[in-house]
């Protein structure tokens, strides 16, 4: 069933257009009504796509978030487990990567002493990939490699430090990594340069699903003007394709709807049990709640369309070029890999673009 052309989802529309201040007490009554069946039946994507969005609706409108925990444990899978299924099952993340970690592998492998910042390093899940990459890379010219990792979450970091240490014993070049528990858009020119080595030939930037969370458009500016000015090679981007930094409700909620939608059909193809589709879900609930839940002041799933990027870089300097890469798949579980776009390359299901992956000189 296409649980987004439902009774109850044409309602939450309607709602949305009078949200925030404008509900009638006959509209936060339908919105209290859909809520509850929702939670009744949630083994069913329509319920379940309906809960996520009245959850987020009704914490915006009451400013309190709802207590349902009884009702989602059955849903419960470890964390492990959920990471697996992000990586290897979840097309978006898993082509994303694969795209970027090839370009990037491609154009580090050219230099001898280069270096990677890493915005949003995370765990260091992505930046380990790219080392064992470029440690089985033919004809690679890299003796010594600096990864600068930026990281707001200081148990992230710490995580980050023990993969890459792992993953480098093994490299046929040597690796340093330096870290900074820090968000981006608080550096000056001088404290990021603070952070290279004093020997390197090439500068290359990876912000993979990061920069979305730079709350303010002029902060994002200042960013991508900094890291021109820093002289960086490349920029790899990757970033979700829907402008939920629009700040009337409406059309975010429709903005909302459609790209998450997207990713809920993603998720009903995959062959993985039905717990472990909802647990995946679930997990995409915590964005929806804040793009919809959330008030402006405070909303970090500030995502840009991919025109908003595009304009962006160019505003700023930026360059978007395709380079010639050799790709090992393009395709993952009904999603694919799209090479063949002018100036960028992105993740499409169902005829749709759903992430962007741009290659920025």
């Amino acid at each position: 069933m296409d649980f987004l052309a439902t009774t109850a989802l044409t309602s939450l529309h309607d709602l949305a257009s009078r949200m925030p201040h404008s509900l009638t007490e006959a509209d936060n009554q339908t919105l209290n009504d859909i809520y509850f069946e929702s939670v009744e039946d949630l083994e069913n994507p329509e319920s379940l796509f309906n809960y996520t969005l009245t959850k987020a609706m009704r914490k915006h409108t009451t400013g309190t978030q709802s207590q349902e925990h009884i009702y989602l444990q059955r849903f419960e899978i470890p964390q492990i487990r959920l990471f697996e299924l992000l990586i290897q099952q979840f097309p978006l993340a898993n082509l994303s990567q694969h795209c970027t970690n090839t370009l990037l592998i491609d154009a580090l492998a050219q230099h001898t002493h280069p270096v990677l910042m890493d915005i949003g390093i995370g765990t260091g899940f992505q930046v380990a990939n790219i080392i064992e990459g470029l440690s089985k890379k033919e004809n690679s010219n890299v003796k010594h490699l600096t990864v600068v990792g930026i990281e707001p979450f200081a148990d992230a970091v710490t995580t980050a430090h023990e993969n890459v240490k792992r993953v480098s014993a093994q490299a046929p070049f040597t690796v340093e990594l330096v870290t900074e528990v820090a968000f981006i858009e608080n550096y000056t020119l001088e404290t990021l340069q603070a952070l290279l080595p004093a020997q390197h030939d090439g500068i290359y930037a990876n912000a993979s699903f990061a920069l979305h969370h730079i709350q303010h458009a002029s902060q994002r500016k200042t960013v991508f003007e900094l890291l021109k000015t820093l002289g960086i090679k490349a920029l790899a981007l990757s970033e979700p394709n829907s402008n939920h930094y629009e700040p009337n409700y409406q059309r975010r909620f429709q903005n909302c709807v459609n790209h998450y939608g997207a990713l809920f059909r993603i998720i009903d193809t995959l062959d993985i049990n039905s717990t472990e589709k909802a647990a995946l879900k679930l997990f995409f609930s915590r964005e929806i709640d804040d793009v919809l839940g959330n008030s402006e002041e405070v909303r970090v799933e500030k995502h840009y369309a991919t025109e908003q990027w595009e304009q962006l870089m160019a505003e700023t300097g930026f360059q978007l070029e395709k380079r010639a890469a050799q790709f090992l798949y393009t395709r993952l579980n009904g999603t694919d890999l799209q090479t063949d776009l002018p100036n960028r390359y992105a993740t499409v299901f169902e005829g749709e673009e759903i992430t962007s992956l741009f290659w920025a000189v």
